[in-house]
């Protein structure tokens, strides 16, 4: 027979484990709010203070504008990289705040909507989890007829801190298997500053282990992108306000920091 202190001591022990794997479960989503969807910037890299340059490409091509030219060049590559691997998953997600979300069984939030991007028609199903006490995950899963795709998972993420940053990971379409084709990792603060990484794991565009570096203070715009085919980094920076710029780009100006000022003109860099 137990005594009434060794009772006492397993009740302890015995509530102790029980508080100890409640805290561990998983927490529940509220089933009378959704949460928040992550913001579009977490998947966005702007570059259109550039776009004056394909408009105007002849008057900027001048022997006076070569530094502001070769940065547009590079700006050109660098958002073709961004467009194939978050231009699709980007339209997507700016559609699901348009929906209402449901709240199922399972105590997830789910959205269904359709959305055109990229001449076609995706039909999404967008749902969220929570993961712990701090961590909500997102699952992208699309279904294109003309693709031969049904209830397939495009991407998916996970927001922390709140949702002001998170991860997503992006899988191809055509493959069979889950095969991720690029990861990024990213925050957005409440006064819109923008921290936002890319990159590619997957060769499927033969730019495997490129990777693109991004970050936005409201005012002054920082890219550093590597060529992991040609091991090569290239840096810009530009401010939105007053266009002034600069580049840092392998076989340009022997590879020194080159700069224009608020007219596109070359300048001596400060």
């Amino acid at each position: 027979m137990l005594s009434t202190v060794q009772k006492f001591t397993l009740l302890i022990v015995i509530g102790a484990v029980l508080v100890t794997s409640c805290n561990d479960d998983p927490a529940s989503l509220s089933n009378e709010q959704p949460p928040e969807i992550p913001p579009v910037e977490s998947m966005s890299m702007d570059f259109s203070n550039f776009d004056g340059y394909q408009q105007n490409k002849e008057a900027l091509s001048k022997e006076v504008n070569t530094n502001f030219a070769e940065a547009a060049i590079r700006a050109f590559v660098i958002k073709s990289v961004v467009d194939l691997n978050l231009a699709i998953p980007k339209a997507l997600l700016a559609a699901a705040s348009e929906s209402e979300a449901e709240f199922n069984e399972e105590g997830e939030w789910v959205w269904n909507y359709t959305k055109n991007a990229g001449n076609q028609t995706y039909e999404v199903r967008l749902v969220a989890s929570q993961q712990n006490e701090n961590e909500i995950n997102w699952q992208f899963f699309v279904t294109n007829s003309a693709l031969n795709i049904s209830d397939k998972l495009f991407f998916e993420g996970t927001t922390t801190a709140g949702g002001t940053q998170g991860t997503w990971t992006y899988y191809s379409l055509m493959s069979s298997s889950e095969e991720a084709v690029s990861v990024t990792n990213w925050s957005v603060s409440e006064e819109g500053n923008v921290d936002l990484r890319l990159e590619v794991v997957s060769d499927r565009y033969n730019n495997e282990g490129d990777f693109i570096e991004y970050s936005f203070d409201g005012t002054v715009k920082n890219v550093v992108f590597y060529n992991a085919n040609e091991d090569s980094t290239t840096e810009l920076q530009w401010n939105i306000e007053t266009n002034v710029g600069y580049i840092i780009a392998p076989n340009y100006n022997n590879g020194e920091k080159a700069c224009w000022n608020e007219n596109f003109e070359n300048v001596t860099c400060g």
